[in-house]
């Protein structure tokens, strides 16, 4: 099997599936935005995660130049039925780029299942990037696809 099969066989169907589940992420979040439940939470917490390099030794990189511990913002709320959530937010950032405890933030909830939220405040282009460098690889794919049908 020559490079090109090789290279279309792995980018293609990597930059497809990357692709289509950040989309659907994206789709989910306007539907919530649009269609959702509204309720107010607070920041009540904020979970830290140590991001781990990629070697044993302790070495490797680190995230910009805050380091590699970040904060995950956990927000509790109620639903318009009175049950008391707490959920964590999907996006880690550093403890000065994240909500501070104690924020009220706006909650969108679909009723049927509050385990399905988001926060209008959140902006979609995170998920946006990894929808474009799935379609990226897709494309690159396709591309050595083509060069080895030449």
């Amino acid at each position: 099997m020559s490079v090109p099969w090789i290279f279309s066989l792995t980018f293609t169907p990597v930059g497809t599936v990357l692709g289509v589940l950040m989309y659907g992420k994206i789709r989910r979040n306007r539907t919530l935005l649009r269609t959702g439940a509204c309720a107010q939470g607070v920041v009540t917490d904020l979970e830290p995660t140590h991001m781990k390099p990629p070697s044993s030794d302790g070495g490797g990189i680190t995230i910009r130049s805050y380091g590699t511990l970040v904060y995950y913002p956990v927000i509790s709320w109620t639903t318009a039925d009175g049950r008391s959530m707490e959920t964590r937010a999907d996006i880690a950032r550093p403890r000065e780029k994240t909500l501070a405890i104690g924020t009220r933030v706006e909650v969108r909830y679909d009723p049927a299942n509050p385990s399905r939220w988001t926060l209008p405040a959140e902006s979609n282009t995170v998920w946006w990037v990894f929808t474009a460098v799935g379609a990226l690889f897709a494309a690159i794919g396709l591309g050595f696809f083509v060069w080895a049908l030449l």
